[in-house]
């Protein structure tokens, strides 16, 4: 072995074991079908370099894989390869030639995408230009993985590179990690470092709003959960009311972890605007970490000066209707949304009573949707049903006339009242 390694170097297996210590990341030994790999985080994706190999079994031909899948809304696409490789495969996929203003590069490489001006500014960066003129050959582009069977996520696609033979060269194989790490900050994070400044609001929203979840292959590709529970605590503590549709979006999300900090966050940024969205969550009957959602929403509202509807919601879920009936804030369609959300939880009785108590047959859609669910077999379906009888014998009642409903010039007049212009009058027949 040692005499091996004396006329040949060491072993790819070697060197990628040594270049998995190198980057922090993980040696993946492989199996009898499977090659072996290395993995490393970077920011928010997972880089992932393996061997394939592609051929008709009699003439094969292996080649290094590298890719990390990413959020990309945008669809921004683009490939690059050296001068004389590959020839006409852009304008198969639709992408234009591009010079991107420096000649050299421009000289060396066929760059290919359909944004020009954001490609520009991608190579203007000097330690993308560098990490790829170090590369004797590359073809790295942007593959787009949608479609009905992708196993992608919406808007994640995959940076992708790729190159003949297994590359054994380890500064070879730290340049392209490095290479990955900064085209991946300068796409998704406009070239910012991790570290949270004011200015990156833009940029958390952003991470907040990519899908959550996990991509496997034979090793996890993907991981989306961390990142957006991050964001969003982040952008609670930047402050920024810009922030708060993105928060709001994510509050019934299935990651409910997620939405725990997203409710932390709207608190902490101390905006009114914020309110309207987690009113509806007081009747939310989920549980993370073994605490009520509803809890950690009422806390939130109380920090946002709120506590009277706090207490008006919860009074009411408990079969004090008293101040519900007296309310008379502006958050009347939130508490209706919160209480129809109660329905199918243990306090779904009083709740039902509520909606029927305050005549909210803006809630007949919600309680006719739960009432189909749960029948009229317990208390709870039948207060249900109840409510579902008064609210739509209500709904059925004529009308009040209010003043603007009638043409005054059609109302009787009183004798005393003025009548029409005499002028107007016809007039009999004249006496000779």
């Amino acid at each position: 072995m040692k005499l091996l390694k004396a006329l040949f170097g060491p072993s790819r297996r070697d060197v990628w074991r040594q270049l998995a210590e190198d980057v922090d990341g993980q040696f993946h030994e492989g199996g009898l079908f499977s090659p072996f790999a290395v993995q490393a985080r970077t920011g928010d994706w997972i880089i992932t370099l393996d061997t394939y190999t592609s051929g008709d079994g009699k003439t094969n031909q292996t080649f290094t894989r590298i890719r990390a899948p990413y959020f990309n809304p945008e669809g921004f696409r683009f490939e690059i390869y050296r001068a004389g490789l590959l020839s006409g495969l852009g304008k198969a996929m639709g992408l234009q030639d591009i010079e991107v203003g420096h000649p050299r590069f421009d000289r060396d490489f066929v760059i290919k995408g359909d944004a020009p001006r954001r490609l520009r500014r991608l190579f203007d960066n000097r330690k993308i230009r560098a990490g790829i003129h170090a590369q004797p050959k590359i073809h790295l582009s942007v593959k787009g993985r949608g479609g009905w069977f992708s196993r992608f996520p919406d808007g994640v696609d995959e940076l992708h590179f790729r190159a003949e033979r297994a590359i054994k060269d380890l500064a070879q194989l730290r340049t392209l990690f490095d290479l990955f790490g900064e085209i991946l900050r300068h796409i998704c994070w406009d070239g910012r470092n991790r570290q949270a400044q004011p200015d990156d609001v833009p940029v958390h929203i952003r991470r907040l709003r990519a899908p959550g979840g996990r991509i496997r292959d034979k090793y996890v590709l993907w991981e989306g959960d961390g990142p957006r529970r991050d964001a969003a605590a982040l952008l609670g503590r930047l402050g920024d009311p810009a922030a708060i549709p993105a928060l709001a979006d994510v509050l019934r999300d299935e990651d409910t972890v997620l939405g725990s900090r997203a409710i932390e966050a709207l608190a902490e940024i101390r905006h009114p605007g914020a309110i309207g969205s987690l009113v509806p969550l007081l009747g939310d009957a989920r549980k993370t970490a073994g605490l009520r959602f509803r809890d950690g929403v009422a806390n939130a509202l109380r920090q946002l000066g709120e506590e009277e509807l706090v207490e008006t919601v919860r009074a009411a879920l408990g079969g004090d209707y008293v101040r519900l009936k007296a309310y008379n804030g502006g958050y009347r369609a939130g508490i209706i949304a919160a209480l129809g959300h109660a329905l199918e939880g243990s306090s779904g009785k009083h709740a039902a009573n509520a909606l029927s108590e305050i005549h909210a047959v803006e809630a007949l859609p919600r309680l006719r949707e739960v009432l189909r669910s749960f029948g009229t077999r317990d208390a709870t379906g039948r207060a249900i049903s109840a409510a579902v009888g008064r609210l739509e014998a209500r709904g059925a009642l004529p009308r009040a006339a209010s003043a603007t409903d009638v043409e005054v010039d059609t109302l009787p007049r009183s004798a005393g009242a003025p009548g029409p212009d005499p002028g107007t009058l016809p007039r009999g027949s004249q006496a000779p």
